[in-house]
């Protein structure tokens, strides 16, 4: 088992206040707002828990009556991957799992060790960018408290290649063959870390795109969009299941929550704009 890297900062260390805090719940949504079967996407945000922890339940509580034998997180890789690893472009895991304050998550190494038998030339375990990368370990806690004990398999990815955004959705296409009762979790941020009003606009625009099911990648070369997660909302555009489109249910920025993003938003900060959402059922 690997080692906890990111609690205090992005998560509480004390098991007590991380267990009562996973255990939470908002309240429940009508029917219509949760998904109801799999595979299935939600799009979660990536902050500390005293900025997100209330988006963060809103997010998982769409997949809560959901049964799912394999939970993928799709997160984004906030570096360069070093020489060695490349054209690698995509990174998993090494190891049987990680060791939270609270509880033991394991890592889905079966189907990790057969899509890197697949996909040799494109995904590469390596467990350093997981040590840098916060967006997967502060995602455990509230994957594993609304789909417990299940597997989890962690991807880390920063590429903005279409060949190769390609390629990771035919790795996505895998996995739902292997599992089709998969979920994913896409950790990602509305937009980079930016003056207010570039800020806003970056992250209007992207949710525009989002819900109306849109390519990213040109928006992103022209400076229009500036996720993070860029590459997973593409690959999962090109899934066969569901539709492509997402569904925003509750947007943040600076801990204050919004029912959507404003017209405008000023202040004299550099903010990031958070959101839960749920990619569309057919």
């Amino acid at each position: 088992m690997h080692k906890s890297e990111h609690h205090t900062i992005f998560y509480p260390h004390d098991r007590e206040t991380l267990s009562a805090q996973c255990a939470i719940r908002i309240g429940q949504t009508d029917k219509g707002d949760k998904l109801s079967s799999l595979p299935s996407a939600i799009l979660t945000p990536h902050a500390s828990y005293t900025h997100v922890l209330k988006l963060l339940h809103k997010s998982f509580l769409a997949v809560s009556s959901l049964q799912p034998k394999l939970v993928v997180i799709l997160a984004p890789l906030h570096q360069e991957a070093l020489d060695v690893d490349k054209p690698h472009f995509l990174f998993v895991p090494t190891g049987e799992g990680i060791r939270l304050p609270h509880t033991d998550i394991h890592y889905a190494t079966e189907i990790r060790n057969t899509l890197l038998s697949l996909f040799g030339d494109d995904i590469k375990a390596e467990n350093s960018y997981f040590i840098e990368e916060p967006a997967v370990e502060l995602t455990l806690p509230l994957t594993d408290s609304y789909a417990k004990g299940v597997p989890v398999l962690p991807m880390l990815t920063n590429t903005h290649d279409a060949t190769e955004c390609r390629t990771y959705a035919s790795i996505l296409e895998k996995i739902t063959a292997l599992v089709p009762e998969t979920l994913f979790v896409l950790s990602a941020n509305l937009n980079a870390n930016l003056p207010s009003k570039l800020a806003t606009e970056h992250a209007s625009t992207l949710v525009r795109l989002l819900e109306d099911g849109e390519p990213l990648l040109e928006s992103l070369r022209s400076k229009q969009i500036s996720s993070c997660g860029i590459a997973a909302f593409e690959a999962l555009r090109y899934q066969k299941w569901g539709n492509n489109g997402w569904v925003f249910t509750s947007f943040s920025t600076e801990g204050e929550p919004f029912a959507r993003i404003p017209h405008e938003f000023i202040t004299k900060e550099r903010i990031v704009w958070h959101a839960s959402a749920k990619r569309k059922e057919v």
